[in-house]
């Protein structure tokens, strides 16, 4: 029985290491296709000019030149104006698209009035436009509206976009919240709004906080837009600088400073990659929540 036992145990135990091995195999490739580009644009902006197309490829920074393309990017583009633009931008598109769609939801998912899906697939809907469809006939409004290269215009542009997803996502959370938990607290005298900021808005917490970095992320990421409805430094964002700080100390159009976009390309990312750091366990509680506790 003891040999038994042993011969059982022992393919068990190599099937589980088998596996391991493949499932961390799996992982450490993953890593290697996402990170491996964001590494190539660190190594970019670190390496000094001469050094990017070497023979063989140098795949270590030998020199500190992130400084130096930081500084001749300060100076030659207004680079905290278009940071204050997309903070700006980014912050206030999130801001009112989450009010909004969260009376919207609310709306949706409790009044049940007579076409209340209707008007949700007519939201998922709009999302299959593409963008580029409407470029012309937003370009012609807004140039009859004075809107173009201002800021409160590329905001409305930035909420637009924002309200389908996020409406269509915070209806599912709603919509897990007992009614009953409302109906109590109407029985103890709670109003509209004091019932949806005390009661409603704390049990759907998840769901807004993904909402808000999902939202933020894509405001802060966002290039068309400002590409055709900004056009002078008053109301540029910071991607549109990837574009312009390759030809900085260059009289030529043609002209391609791989490192100074890349120094460019690591003001945008980061600041990303520490909200996402930051807010890393509202995210994981929001996506992976199925139900009210």
């Amino acid at each position: 029985m003891a040999t038994i036992k042993m011969t059982t145990r022992r393919p068990v135990r190599i099937g589980r290491t088998v596996e391991g091995i493949l499932f961390y195999g799996a992982v450490v490739l993953f890593l290697l296709i996402i990170l491996l580009p964001i590494y190539y644009i660190f190594l970019t902006a670190f390496a000094a000019g001469d050094q990017l197309f070497t023979k063989p490829l140098n795949y270590l920074p030998q020199t500190f030149g992130i400084i130096d393309r930081l500084n001749v990017v300060f100076a030659g583009l207004p680079i905290w104006q278009y940071l204050a633009n997309t903070v700006f931008l980014a912050t206030m598109s999130t801001v009112i698209a989450l009010a909004l769609c969260f009376l919207a939801a609310y709306s949706i998912a409790r009044l049940q009035f007579p076409g209340a899906n209707l008007v949700l697939i007519i939201l998922l809907l709009s999302t299959m436009l593409p963008g580029v469809a409407t470029v012309i006939p937003l370009f012609q409004m807004f140039q009859g509206l004075k809107l173009m290269n201002t800021l409160h215009g590329l905001l409305l542009l930035y909420v637009s976009p924002l309200l389908p997803v996020t409406t269509w996502v915070l209806v599912s959370f709603i919509k897990q919240v007992p009614a009953e938990i409302e109906d109590a607290a109407k029985v103890d005298g709670a109003g509209f709004f004091a019932m949806m900021w005390q009661i409603v808005l704390p049990m759907i917490k998840p769901g807004f906080a993904v909402m808000f970095v999902v939202n933020f992320i894509a405001g802060w990421n966002e290039f068309f837009t400002p590409l055709i409805f900004a056009r002078g430094a008053a109301s540029k964002t910071i991607t549109m600088a990837l574009g312009e700080a390759q030809t900085i100390g260059s009289s030529n159009q043609f002209y391609q400073n791989w490192g100074n976009m890349s120094a460019v390309a690591i003001l945008v990312t980061v600041p990303v990659f520490i909200i996402t750091l930051v807010f890393q366990r509202q995210i994981i509680e929001g996506l992976t929540a199925g139900a009210i506790k």
